[in-house]
């Protein structure tokens, strides 16, 4: 649908005050100005300053002009209209995640929309375009395939435009640095879990990472950097990547026969997975090919899904605050809609101890 005059005029100005060529504090220009530079009605100029007001972007002052300022977005009534995009909606620990973030709008009197991009970028591309056509004060976004840059950078700057704030949780783009996020810290994490690995007496280590997204790629990146620390070498042929796209073929593809099989021979005594998923996978791929475990392989995975209590061998995993997590997320969000400006932050892994990673006798 084609955009009215209004609109078209109001997205200029919108720009133009996102791009700093009208600061805060200063006026925008008078109705007389803005209808001679566009060449509309004295109305068009009216509808657009009051679509800026709406969003939060200037401030109509009777007998003194309009003035820009990035406060909080104007709303129907007081209900406050939270967008969540999550990668999946009903999957793993995401409902959890969900549910924290629920309960803090619940309490605040905000209501939730919920999307999931099924970790494509097509599909959060039309996500993102009905949250801009649509009525919503601010934005949770867990990123697509975060270690790539996103092709939806223009839809997120549109959104600042529009006085929308966006929050990224789990995932986020680097090449969106205004950008606050809360994620985990998976540099950290990965670290956590080569030290214990040697701690409890493994020498062979080895690791499965998802490798298109931030998570994957800097739990690998903590993972070598704490082996290196301590003098473990971690041969190339021991880590197994992969993409989104293999994550339900992985141990059909050749690289993942070739791994499985040097798991199977013992060239490795443990191994670390991108999460709590892959691993019970992989207990259940090398069970059915007659490796005992623990016995022959410690594993430790990432998340503490539910999944990883009722495998067997219990999953040993770094836990996910999931629901802590959430309402973080929430309550920062929130506070941005309302004005406040809000850092990134990145939230501690804590181990939870199960029967997959036992102590072994050093050779």
């Amino acid at each position: 649908m084609a955009e009215t005059k209004y609109m078209q005029v109001a997205d200029i100005l919108r720009r133009e005050i996102a791009e700093g060529v009208f600061r805060d504090g200063q006026t925008l220009m008078t109705e007389e100005e803005l209808r001679f530079r566009f060449r509309v009605s004295r109305q068009t100029v009216r509808q657009a300053i009051a679509l800026l007001e709406s969003d939060g972007l200037v401030d109509r002052r009777r007998g003194s002009g309009t003035y820009v300022r990035h406060g909080p977005r104007r709303r129907q009534g007081s209900v406050v209209h939270v967008g969540v995009v999550t990668t999946y909606i009903t999957d793993y620990i995401f409902p959890s995640i969900v549910s924290g973030i629920e309960s803090v709008l619940n309490r605040d009197g905000a209501v939730m929309s919920l999307s999931a991009t099924y970790n494509d970028p097509a599909i959060e591309r039309d996500v993102l375009d009905r949250m801009l056509d649509g009525r919503v004060d601010g934005l949770i976004v867990e990123g697509v395939r975060t270690a790539k840059e996103t092709p939806n950078r223009d839809l997120y700057l549109r959104l600042t435009e529009r006085n929308i704030p966006v929050l990224f949780m789990n995932g986020y783009y680097p090449e969106l640095e205004d950008f606050p996020h809360v994620v985990m810290d998976d540099f950290g994490g990965g670290r956590i879990a080569a030290r214990e690995l040697l701690n409890r007496g493994y020498q062979r280590p080895s690791g499965i990472f998802k490798t298109d997204d931030l998570q994957g790629r800097d739990r690998l990146d903590g993972f070598r950097t704490e082996l290196s620390g301590q003098g473990v070498p971690l041969p190339e042929q021991n880590v197994l990547t992969f993409g989104t796209e293999d994550r339900f073929t992985l141990y059909r593809k050749p690289e993942g026969k070739r791994f499985i099989e040097r798991l199977m021979s013992g060239e490795a005594d443990s191994v670390v997975c991108y999460n709590d998923i892959f691993a019970v996978n992989l207990i259940t791929e090398l069970w059915e090919r007659g490796l005992r475990l623990p016995e022959q392989l410690g594993i430790i995975g990432f998340d503490n899904a539910p999944v990883a209590e009722m495998t067997r061998p219990a999953l040993t995993t770094l836990g996910h605050p999931k629901e802590a997590f959430g309402a973080l997320v929430a309550e920062k969000l929130l506070r941005m809609i309302s004005g406040e400006k809000e850092r990134s932050v990145s939230m501690a892994w804590s181990l939870t101890e199960r029967d997959s990673l036992p102590r072994v006798d050093r050779e």
